[in-house]
């Protein structure tokens, strides 16, 4: 190993001159592919073969390997193995497809989507604007599904516990010593995220009765929902709001440049077509899809 080590700093100067890190025989490795490869090696890989000598060689050799069965792979002809073949073809077709993609869109010329944004802003205000309000809330829950035998002893202990919060206890406390719900009960009975009143995954119940307490700190009545029954307290109010344009420029420009780049893609593919009509043996076509 500290042969080929010596051998390739000794000849550095010419392997720079081209541009090439390594050169095995007539296969090399360029400064271009060796730093593309290190950039999407693993860190560690990444890391050990920038500072360790044995790493480092370990790691270009794998290079070559990989560059030496690519050869390979490109001068098999279909009668040597079908089958690996056109396994290898489809798969640097689709490649091609990909790459090709993504070269189009590196090089694709962009207009200032300020403008379209603006007009879709000013023509859709009503769907973008709005930020309805958001409430958030705490909860003390009952498991009592449809059927169960509990209803009433339920009903009664969630009466008492409001009571007693009415009184002065702790809802954090009494949610954390007696509330059902497993997600909610170690935050005092904290539900995760606030709720609008037209939130279609909280049931209609507890939303309705969230949005008719009037104050941050209303304890609800008992309230059922497909869970059971629950005691609400209002934690936060957030006031609906107007979103300006600016405060939603980024996003739209985003979705007007998304559409754009995939509109002029569909167009470059098209204009890749044949512009004349093409042959087709349809004898060899049927042949080929009855032996299918």
């Amino acid at each position: 190993m500290k042969v080929v080590i010596l051998l390739l700093t000794l000849s550095s100067a010419s392997l720079v001159a081209a541009d090439i890190i390594v050169r095995d025989g007539q296969l090399t490795l360029s400064t271009g592919e060796v730093e593309f490869a290190l950039l999407r090696s693993p860190r560690q890989i990444r890391e050990s073969a920038l500072s360790n000598d044995a790493s480092r060689y370990e790691f270009l050799i794998n290079l070559l390997v990989a560059k030496k069965i690519l050869a390979q792979l490109n001068a098999l002809e279909a009668s040597e193995d079908p089958a690996v073949y056109h396994e290898f073809l489809f798969s640097q077709l689709e490649a091609a497809r990909e790459l090709d993609r993504l070269l189009f869109q590196n090089q694709l010329e962009l207009p200032d989507f300020e403008p379209l944004a603006l007009e879709r802003y000013k023509i859709s205000k009503n769907d973008i604007a709005p930020v309805p309000e958001i409430r958030e809330a705490s909860h003390i829950l009952l498991l009592c599904t449809e059927g169960c035998e509990d209803e009433g002893d339920d009903i009664a202990k969630l009466n008492s516990l409001r009571q007693r919060i009415i009184d002065g206890e702790s809802f954090s406390d009494l949610a954390i010593e007696f509330s059902q719900d497993p997600g909610s009960k170690t935050r005092g009975g904290r539900l995760s995220q606030g709720i609008e009143s037209n939130a279609e995954s909280v049931d209609q119940t507890i939303r309705d009765a969230l949005f008719t307490m009037s104050q941050v700190g209303d304890i609800s009545d008992i309230v059922r929902s497909r869970f059971g029954f629950h005691i609400l307290k209002l934690e936060s109010v957030t006031p609906a709001r107007e979103r300006s344009f600016e405060d939603v420029a980024y996003g739209l420009k985003k979705e007007i440049e998304k559409r754009f780049r995939q509109d002029a893609y569909r167009e470059y593919i098209l204009s890749l077509g044949p512009k004349d009509e093409i042959e087709i043996d349809i004898d060899a076509f049927e042949g080929l899809a009855e032996s299918i």
